[in-house]
């Protein structure tokens, strides 16, 4: 049987829901629960029905089940708050409510019409996921990524946490019955949960920025295929109803032996400070259920609020929101709402840690890096004054100093952020950027494998790990690197525009072209204009490079004069590229901090005004010499 809703078709026989022609990934268990809805459509199905006739009476949490109907409504073109397809019966349960048509199919067979028990969903699973190797080969390619890493990338420093339980917290859902604009607050909790388990030393927590990679999708095979080392699965729902009560419900489970560790509800509300307590909680409890043990001196930093102040709180949360939002008009609104956070308290660490990452992301993309510098020092200052040593701070700013050009500034803190905290990826990207700078690739290559082997979905290294290697003339790393990056993260302009200046550096010109194009397509920002008229310059194209600098500076927004000045050299005008040059050092472009080993810049090495540039930039021989590696 074949079922059709809308312009998709479930067909029973084959296990496949497909939209025209092209077919939709679906995990077995949302599809069983999907046409399992779909046949008994004519009334409303209760949660213990759904466990007992899709789950066959396995032990799974409420969580579970929401995030496969979360699921199934999004391969249908649904969400929560549409319920176009799947309406959430509050208190009763869930009915399948779009229409449908059915369509005989003559070559189903007679059980096709039966729910599959799961003796049969076993029997179609290598059928459903032909693609995976098996597990021999799976076993000798992962090896062999590993051993390609090591030669590429230079060794990693082995993980002190290496025989650890690795978790991955994936980012909370807010109830079907709840509003979107509960999401922020949600995935709030979500980082909450993943700071208080990276302060238990017993366990390997994947970073925020490498979870959140996953909010659009927390399918187990997506999983598995971007992180195949984690173990265990974290997720959870947050419920708000009303008079702000809350309930956050997760759930732990072995992603490896496919069972449910451990799950549990917790009530509270979103007006009193319990809500942290509430939070600590679950990173304990994913903790005992793991029979890691936590240290004193840990269940005391699991106790401490980041704030007691709750506004203060609510407007660190909506900053959050804006700061994820990543855009020229989203950073300055969070770093306001930052800034009023602090006003409230004070003594608020995560506001002000918050608010530097906010002015170092404008300046790295959209404001001169001369206005916004001052603003990141001085926000990491203050926090400095409230934690001393704390490793985030000190991470923070060995960055900063990078890309302000600040060598020894930079080396002085970012080993004091290694030696208080070794997990820390930004502070192994931070190395990897002072070595490119410097010219040391077996270090640049050497740090770059740390900072992925702690934050390996990070998108904002998966750019900068690109540029330091290609800089210091390492084509074939680069190229591995920035294959694998856009493997990761598909839909990411910003890496293709990289990947073709890296192309064009290694002389494929017209993979240069092609990559560049794509990422002014994805893109379209004024930085990925300007990469594509380099790459058109290199490629003979010269006729087509004026038109597209003069189109990205009509977009009145800050562009980086340094990347300006790498187009012209591309049609052979040193001259306005040392003007651009000497322009990108008045306003302090962390572009320069390449500037000595470039090779885009080689037709400038012989002239006297390079020397004076490499001098006020810091990398001249004499400064170099002086440095500490």
């Amino acid at each position: 049987m074949k079922y059709r809703v809308a312009e998709y078709v479930i067909d029973t026989a084959r296990y496949r829901i497909s939209t025209g022609e092209v077919p939709i990934a679906v995990e077995p268990k949302v599809f069983d629960l999907l046409v399992y809805l779909i046949r008994h459509r004519d009334r409303v199905l209760s949660r213990e029905e759904l466990f007992q006739e899709v789950w066959e009476g396995r032990e799974v949490s409420d969580t579970t089940l929401s995030n496969h109907v979360k699921n199934a409504r999004k391969i249908l073109g649904d969400s929560g708050e549409l319920q176009k397809t799947i309406q959430t019966i509050r208190g009763r349960g869930y009915q399948f409510i779009a229409p449908v048509s059915e369509i005989a199919d003559d070559v189903a067979s007679p059980q096709a019409n039966k729910a599959p028990s799961l003796a049969t969903e076993q029997a179609r699973k290598p059928a459903a996921r032909a693609w995976r190797m098996p597990l021999a080969i799976a076993v000798v390619a992962l090896l062999a990524v590993a051993l390609f890493a090591w030669v590429r990338f230079g060794p990693a420093d082995a993980p002190a946490d290496a025989g650890a339980p690795y978790v991955l917290v994936v980012p909370f859902d807010v109830s079907a019955d709840a509003s979107d604009t509960w999401q922020p607050f949600a995935d709030q909790v979500t980082r909450e949960v993943i700071r208080n388990l990276r302060k238990i030393s017993g366990l390997r927590v994947v970073p925020t920025p490498s979870a959140f990679s996953f909010k659009d999708d927390k399918s187990h095979g997506h999983i598995r295929s971007q992180l195949p080392e984690v173990q265990y699965v974290l997720d959870g729902v947050v419920s708000i109803s009303g008079g702000n009560a809350l309930r956050i419900t997760a759930e732990l489970e072995d992603l490896k032996e496919g069972r449910l560790v451990w799950d549990k509800d917790y009530e509270g509300r979103t007006d009193d400070t319990n809500l942290f307590a509430m939070q600590s909680q679950i990173a304990a409890a994913v903790s005992d259920s793991l029979k890691v043990a936590i240290l004193a001196e840990e269940r005391r930093a699991l106790k401490e609020f980041p704030t007691t102040n709750l506004k203060a709180y609510e407007l660190y949360v909506a900053g959050t929101h804006e700061l994820e939002l990543l855009n020229q008009e989203s950073l300055p609104r969070a770093i306001g709402l930052f800034d009023q956070a602090i006003a409230l308290d004070p003594n608020f660490f995560d506001a002000y840690i918050a608010r530097s990452d906010a002015y170092r992301q404008l300046f790295v993309y959209f404001e001169p890096p001369a206005s916004m510098m001052p603003a990141v020092v001085d926000s990491l200052a203050a926090a400095q004054e409230l934690r001393p040593d704390s490793a985030e701070v000190w991470s923070s700013l060995g960055l900063t100093y990078v890309m302000a050009w600040r060598w020894k500034d930079a080396w002085i803190a970012l080993n004091k952020a290694k030696r208080s905290d070794p997990r820390l990826a930004q502070t192994e990207l931070g190395f990897a950027l002072y070595y490119s700078g410097l010219g040391d690739a077996e270090k640049v290559k050497h740090a770059l494998a740390a900072a992925n082997r702690l934050d390996p979905l990070n998108a904002e290294m998966a750019d900068w790990g690109n540029w330091a290697l290609f800089m210091v003339g390492e084509s074939a790393a680069a190229r591995a690197w920035v294959e694998e990056k856009i493997r990761q993260h598909p839909d990411i302009g910003v890496l293709y525009s990289g990947a073709g200046v890296g192309a064009y550096i290694a002389g494929d010109l017209e993979r240069a072209v092609a990559l560049a194009e794509r990422g002014a397509q994805m893109d379209g920002s004024p930085v990925a204009l300007i990469m594509l008229a380099q790459a058109y310059g290199h490629a003979g194209q010269k006729e087509k490079v004026l038109p597209l600098l003069a189109k990205a500076a009509s977009a009145g927004t800050y562009t980086c004069p340094y990347e300006s000045a790498a187009a012209y050299l591309s049609i052979d005008d040193s001259e306005r590229a040392i003007a651009l040059l000497n322009e990108a050092v008045e306003k302090r472009s962390n572009c320069l901090i390449f500037l000595r080993n470039d090779p885009r810049l080689a037709v400038l090495r012989t002239d006297p005004r390079y020397a004076v540039l490499l001098a006020r930039v810091g990398l001249d021989d004499a400064a170099l010499a002086s440095y500490r590696r």
